[in-house]
């Protein structure tokens, strides 16, 4: 990922936004800086800080002959061709870079898979491209301007004291400059696009409104009314089940997930869930500059057949790539046929020797071997500085031992080689205990125990590095006053605050090691891949307004709650999470965002993913739940939702009493009286 910032000044303004470290801090390999002059004065400013994920390191801004300039934060997955020595902002830019008109750029950015935010300076017609994927994956915010020689401003994060906004992921945004009296800005909305969170239809008639809101404005705005991105998602399956919604009395849960796996069509639902699932998980940890996919040597080439004895291995040339577009890491649709050792309900894999799980194949591989039941490699050496021990891993998870984040740690574990370690970020804040307690009990949250329990589901053969992070109260008031407000802003609630914080602790990836032979270290994660379970509860109803909304509407109140958590999601969490995480040099990325896997939920009925006539902690993710446990994870499939700021004990950690849509007064810049002011008046007139 990386830092992207370009502002448009006019008259006599100077660019004092771009040499902020905290753009900087989202890529640490490389910064340049290119301005392109339009008239005397007129001129753009791009600012890039790259964090180096893919190809070969590419500075940016991008360049090329024509005088066109690329600023990208984004991976691209699938929907475009990129091979493994090719770097995406330099294939992208080279294919906006062939055409100028309107459709060719609406058409290459509505193939991309995988998250993104765009700064494009097309030099031939004096337009200036910009916007974020549909689901807001990747932070873009904008100052518009608010009287003629304002700058216009779209950067990743706030750097100064600049009043921003998210850009709304409605689209893709022209600016033309072929005349600069005046600024003249174009949405070319997504098809059939609706404001997040309202569910109306975006519109010429509530189109300032609802990218401004009230603020003044010196642009004109205006929908285009035939040109419009593709969405490569379908629209929700809205078939209502003819099943009373009436509570379902059951004595045990475990029981319910087996007599589901035993129905046919249920079941199928869960292989290609996996199947899915395994595929968005390999080409998110394989797609990083440190972990080669020729190291993807277990992995499995599937043809279109669904039949596991169909499967074949890859040729050792073959691997050397991971196409987008094909699934080299395959889960059999017919999982059930896959020979698994089971040892005590659980999936295990064997010490040594070749062998199938979950339709990828694993043998011994050159430099192995074994210490303990743990499978080490020549990768694998620890090492430490003042004190600290440093790992080796390529790849870390937000694990809070929740269905959600041990399903892919279980995915991961299916598709790297048997050597690589892998981190498990754990994040606990201080409880205030009255009574005298031991060390242990302060940082005992339920994340922390549902973690250990999860841990101790996962593959034992693999080295799993389980990291607490644990944050004091006096360390979290501390860091959010100097930096992690910033990295929120523009977002300003309670719940922006708690989860922001949270995951920006975890992703620093800090802690003690609670495993292992080095347990009770100081441990820091080198992981620049951070694999997240965000989008999990949209999709599968995991939140506690979708059992009151079933409750007081049933399946039909469910399936709309759904459909408009799928698209508000760019409105409430991606962009801030973005914004924390990459502040390490480090990269959230998002296995049940996939769009395959998005397309799949969203085109199946809603019963099959959340049924929520069962109880907490069963109805809710109950299609995800049954993966789970067909994936060994029995006491993880049955965990009952908790949220990070609860899990973690973070919403208990300064007042008990507010609630989560309320301003959060500790965001605010206390030293800034004009902020302090602007937010009282936005309360008297909300």
């Amino acid at each position: 990922m990386c830092g992207i910032c370009c502002v448009l000044l006019r008259g006599e303004n100077h660019d004092c936004t771009s040499s902020c470290l905290r753009l900087k801090n989202r890529g640490p390999d490389a910064s340049s800086q290119t301005v392109a002059t339009i008239d005397s004065q007129t001129r753009l400013v791009f600012t890039g800080h790259v964090l180096h994920m893919r190809g070969p390191l590419t500075p940016q801004p991008t360049t090329d002959k024509r005088g066109n300039c690329l600023l990208w934060n984004g991976e691209i997955f699938g929907g475009l061709q990129i091979t493994e020595e090719k770097n995406d902002t330099a294939v992208l830019l080279e294919i906006l870079s062939e055409k100028t008109d309107v459709q060719h750029i609406l058409g290459t950015l509505s193939k991309i898979h995988g998250p993104w935010a765009f700064v494009y300076w097309q030099e031939e017609k004096k337009r200036l491209w910009f916007g974020r994927d549909f689901f807001g994956r990747r932070s873009l915010c904008w100052h518009l301007p608010r009287r003629k020689n304002d700058a216009f401003i779209l950067s990743s994060v706030r750097q100064n004291t600049e009043d921003l906004q998210e850009v709304p992921s409605v689209g893709i945004y022209s600016v033309d400059l072929m005349h600069t009296e005046w600024l003249n800005m174009t949405l070319y909305s997504w098809a059939s696009a609706v404001w997040p969170g309202t569910m109306d239809p975006v519109t010429s008639d509530n189109l300032l409104s609802g990218l401004v809101g009230d603020s003044d404005c010196d642009l004109k705005i205006d929908l285009h009314p035939d040109c419009h991105l593709t969405k490569n998602i379908p629209p929700l399956n809205k078939t209502l089940p003819d099943l009373d919604p009436s509570k379902v009395i059951i004595k045990d849960q475990e029981s319910v997930i087996q007599t589901l796996l035993g129905e046919t069509q249920f079941q199928a639902c869960v292989d290609n869930l996996i199947h899915l699932l395994l595929h968005s998980v390999t080409v998110r940890v394989f797609n990083q500059v440190m972990l080669s996919h020729r190291e993807n040597k277990h992995c499995v080439h599937a043809t279109a057949s669904n039949n596991s004895s169909d499967l074949q291995n890859v040729d050792e040339s073959s691997s050397h790539k991971l196409k987008s577009d094909s699934l080299e890491c395959f889960v059999s649709n017919e999982l059930s046929n896959v020979r698994l050792h089971q040892v005590e309900g659980r999936m295990r894999i064997p010490a040594e020797g070749l062998h199938q799980e979950g339709g990828v194949v694993r043998g011994p591989t050159e430099g192995l071997h074994q210490e303990g039941g743990i499978v080490r490699g020549p990768a694998e050496g620890l090492h430490h500085e003042g004190g600290v021990v440093r790992g080796p891993a390529k790849v870390a998870v937000l694990f809070s031992g929740g269905v959600d984040s041990a399903v892919i740690a279980a995915l991961v574990d299916k598709c790297l080689p048997a050597h690589e370690p892998v981190d498990l970020i754990n994040v606990a804040f201080e409880r205030i205990i009255p009574q005298k307690q031991s060390e242990d009990e302060t940082w005992n949250v339920p994340d922390r125990q549902t973690g250990m329990m999860a841990l101790q589901e996962l593959n034992p053969h693999r080295k799993w590095n389980f990291i607490m992070v644990n944050v004091s109260i006096a360390e979290l008031q501390k860091k959010r006053s100097e930096h992690i407000r910033h990295l929120v802003y523009p977002l300003e609630t309670v719940l922006d605050d708690s989860i922001g914080c949270a995951v920006w602790f975890a992703a620093r990836g800090e802690g003690i090691l609670g495993n292992g032979e080095h347990a009770g270290m100081p441990y820091k994660s080198s992981a620049k891949v951070i694999l997240c379970g965000m989008g999990a509860d949209e999709q599968f109803a995991g939140y506690s307004r979708h059992r009151g909304k079933f409750e007081e509407l049933g399946w039909q109140g469910l399936t709309e709650e759904v459909e408009m958590e799928v698209q508000r999601i760019s409105a409430r969490n991606l962009g801030r999470d973005d914004r924390v995480v990459t502040d390490h040099g480090k990269e959230a990325r998002f296995p049940f965002l996939d769009e395959n896997v998005v397309s799949y939920l969203q085109s199946i009925p809603i019963q099959t993913k959340a049924d929520l006539r069962y109880p907490r902690g069963l109805g809710e993710k109950i299609l995800l739940r049954a993966c789970a446990g067909k994936l060994g994870l029995i006491k993880s499939a049955l965990f009952p939702k908790r949220a990070i700021q609860f899990g973690s004990r973070i919403a208990k950690t300064e007042n008990n009493k507010e609630k989560a849509s309320q301003k959060c007064p500790r965001l605010a810049d206390p030293t800034c009286k004009s902020t302090t002011e602007k937010s009282t008046e936005e309360t008297q007139h909300g």
